[in-house]
């Protein structure tokens, strides 16, 4: 608990304290539930020392390639440089990534452990939809506030968890974006989809079903147990319901894996998927099988002219030494930014108080995302997504950002 330099008062002087202790909403009790979170200066927290800020997230970091810990390195550089400077409120940032496996039972346990154990003052960041929606719960009960955690759900970014603050647009919109750009420029006959079992695929389902509407294009959708070793059966069925165009929304290696078995049976659909298969690194590794694939944008390319853009370009290079690989240290350095953005305006470091700060976001640019607006009973602060497509050794931009 941060006590702000508070000395101790007569007794006397006791009601007038308390008329003082919370702020934004003139409240004295403070606590930071609901749509009216109230800054309390005075709550009991954990995770916060005089020298150190301590946050967690966990991410799929030995099941879905090298992906979740450049997100990881994203975020790090972005606090190291912030540390550099003297840190936020004279304390140093330190974060702990812990391995979920994208594994929902293995994720709610990491949680645990996080909140339990490593006594973590809030969650920032994190990547994976069906571990966090099984994080969710407890965190809710817990009062823990979730910063930008990447899982696109229509289940999130809602007061049905008022502590997680999203700025990934659900799957559903960009499902929808992404076949109503293929119904308006291209003649599909049909439609087939490949996406995680449970709310991702299913959401990823339901924007693509609402796209086709009244068309008439058949769509078939086969979901798929994340690090299923022997993709063909899959391959072989979207080959004989005789999709021309097939949507992705698999982790970066079984992506490739996939497509490296529609290469076999000598299935050549045209594709679309996700956001993540915009980085560099699935480029590199998997681009020559996907040629022309179309992909969901939610950040700013890092070869944008926007000075946004090039002052995150700049900065990550001279943190790391190296230019950012695309979609996934983006996604890491932006979940930082917002973070320390919540925790510096936070009145006083108390959970209540950051969540205070973030209902108070308006419009913020990081130069990676869309501008970033929460309120006080506003939890998906972005929704707007682009189009990019990949050709060659790199991505273009097909269609600007849209909001819906």
């Amino acid at each position: 608990m941060i006590d702000n330099g508070r000395r101790l008062l007569a007794v006397g002087s006791i009601l007038v304290l308390g008329l003082l202790v919370a702020c934004g909403t003139g409240s004295s009790s403070g606590g930071g539930t609901g749509s009216n979170a109230n800054c309390n200066t005075s709550q009991p927290t954990q995770g916060v020392t005089s020298s150190q800020i301590t946050l967690g997230e966990t991410l799929p970091l030995t099941t879905a390639g090298p992906s979740p810990q450049q997100t990881v390195d994203g975020s790090q550089a972005y606090y190291d440089m912030i540390n550099a400077a003297g840190g936020v409120k004279g304390r140093k940032i330190k974060l702990i990534a812990r391995d979920d496996q994208y594994n929902p039972s293995m994720a709610l346990q990491q949680m645990r452990n996080l909140v339990q154990q490593d006594k973590i003052f809030a969650v920032a960041g994190g990547q994976g939809t069906p571990n966090f929606l099984a994080q969710a719960p407890f965190l809710n009960t817990q009062a823990v506030p979730a910063i930008a955690p990447y899982a696109p759900s229509s289940e999130l970014g809602n007061m049905k968890y008022p502590h997680v603050y999203m700025t990934s647009v659900n799957y559903i919109t960009e499902f929808q974006i992404m076949t109503r750009r293929v119904l308006d420029n291209f003649s599909p006959k049909g439609f087939g989809l490949v996406g995680v079992q449970g709310n991702v695929g299913d959401d990823s389902k339901q924007g693509m079903k609402q796209a086709i509407g009244s068309s008439g294009k058949p769509l078939l959708y086969i979901p798929e147990q994340p690090g299923t070793p022997d993709l063909t059966p899959i391959a072989t069925q979207l080959k004989s319901s005789g999709a021309d165009w097939v949507f992705l929304i698999l982790t970066p290696s079984d992506t490739g894996g996939l497509l490296k078995a529609m290469q076999r049976i000598g299935y050549q659909p045209r594709l679309a998927a996700w956001a993540g298969m915009s980085d560099q690194t699935y480029i590199d590794q998997f681009g020559d099988l996907s040629q022309g694939m179309i992909v969901a944008q939610e950040l700013a390319l890092p070869d944008a002219s926007d000075p946004d853009v090039q002052k995150y370009v700049q900065q990550f290079t001279k943190q790391t030494g190296r230019a950012p690989s695309g979609f996934n240290n983006s996604l890491g350095w932006s979940q930082a930014e917002l973070t320390v953005k919540a925790l510096q305006d936070a009145p006083a470091l108390t959970r209540s108080c950051v969540e205070y700060a973030l209902n108070q976001v308006k419009d913020f640019k990081t130069g990676i995302l869309p501008p970033i607006t929460f309120g006080a009973s506003e939890r998906q602060g972005v929704n707007a997504v682009g189009l990019v497509q990949i050709e060659g050794k790199t991505v273009k931009q097909i269609a600007s950002f849209k909001s819906v």
